[in-house]
């Protein structure tokens, strides 16, 4: 089917998304800063990322443990941007150690749509070089990706490539791995990809030429604000609709003490979002 995408873009058609549906990377981050948080803590800080976002963001990507309950019960995002919920139960800890991604117990894309979601995202880790993985993993996309057809809203699937332990990945091999992992998971029609940086402008537009028609935003990866930007860039100037981007907007607002953390969240986390943003606008402007 075509997807009409127009519900997760802005105005302009860019696709501007913000992430905090982080689990296990969140708190790794924490603990790696020597914070130990409840999940209350947790909840609060993800709500005011989801406020301190709403007003920029085409869509918002929360967790349905935490993270969208807290924006919910705070009404950060009663009157948008539209959010989009993940079905795996695994976050973004040591996605190199899944050989296949379990989803949520009791949690489906009609279930999202029950709780006001305009969209589902899959976090899947996928190398077409392991075969046997790859089969599997194809499977679950596939699977996810009809469910979300039968409930009406577009799925936003997120191919990781990642590094086996002791593994030296070459950067054109790695470029080349996210473009056939795009390649053949396209095929699916998900929806959305929402997929890693592959290096360079060239790799970009192979990326872009791989995905086959299919909508394709660039994900952050936790790179820092200047290098995403230029990514971003290089990624919409190829063909990608825009970029969902997470802990390179709120990792500096990770602070000990809850009144500075909560002022940072307030001060430097929308504005990141307002610079990728006005990039991207600017490059297509020029």
């Amino acid at each position: 089917m075509s997807w009409d995408l127009r519900g997760l873009a802005a105005d302009d058609g860019l696709i501007v998304g913000a992430a905090a549906d982080h689990r296990d990377s969140l708190r790794a981050e924490l603990e790696r800063r020597g914070l130990h948080v409840t999940d209350e803590e947790v909840g609060d800080a993800k709500a005011r990322i989801a406020e301190a976002l709403a007003p920029v963001a085409s869509l918002l990507l929360l967790d349905v443990e935490i993270g969208a309950p807290a924006a919910i019960a705070r009404g950060a995002i009663r009157n948008g941007p539209p959010l989009v919920l993940p079905l795996e139960n695994q976050g973004y800890g040591d996605v190199a150690s899944v050989s296949e991604t379990t989803l949520m117990e009791d949690f489906s894309p009609a279930k999202a749509v029950e709780l006001g979601a305009a969209g589902c995202k899959l976090l899947l880790p996928f190398r077409v070089d392991v075969a046997d993985q790859a089969v599997r993993q194809e499977r679950v996309a596939a699977r996810c990706a009809d469910a979300c057809r039968a409930a009406g809203i577009p799925l936003v699937l997120e191919p990781i490539v990642y590094r086996r332990k002791g593994e030296e990945l070459a950067a054109d091999r790695y470029a080349e791995l996210v473009v056939a992992g795009a390649a053949r998971l396209a095929a699916l029609d998900p929806g959305l990809l929402k997929v890693q940086y592959p290096g360079g402008p060239a790799a970009c537009r192979a990326l872009h030429e791989a995905s086959g028609g299919s909508a394709w935003v660039l994900l952050g990866g936790g790179a820092d604000e200047a290098t995403l930007v230029g990514q971003v860039c290089e990624a919409c100037a190829a063909g990608a609709q825009g970029f969902v981007v997470g802990r390179t907007l709120w990792v500096d607002a990770l602070v000990a003490d809850v009144d500075e953390r909560r002022r940072r969240i307030a001060e430097t986390v929308r504005p990141r979002l307002e610079r990728l943003a006005a990039a991207v606008r600017a490059q297509r402007a020029g």
